[in-house]
């Protein structure tokens, strides 16, 4: 499986509609680096992955002890 885009909206410290590209731009450099400051948003990316790929099973780590549809809803 080959994730090309991912578009996060009112996600984490996404306000809005926010799209990522995922598709590297040459195949001699075919790795996509995310970076950021601290508390940019890196790790929601990942979560939201999780979230698309397991559902309930994703083990993000602003969900504690809270159920899958309340983590959704906040």
């Amino acid at each position: 499986m080959l994730l090309r885009k991912l578009t996060l909206e009112n996600y984490g410290p996404y306000v809005g509609k926010q799209s990522i590209d995922l598709v590297p731009r040459s195949s001699e450099h075919p790795v996509i680096l995310i970076g950021g400051m601290n508390g940019s948003g890196k790790t929601s990316i990942l979560e939201a992955i999780q979230l698309v790929l397991f559902g309930k099973r994703a083990d993000c780590a602003g969900r504690k002890e809270l159920s899958y549809g309340q983590y959704l809803r906040e």
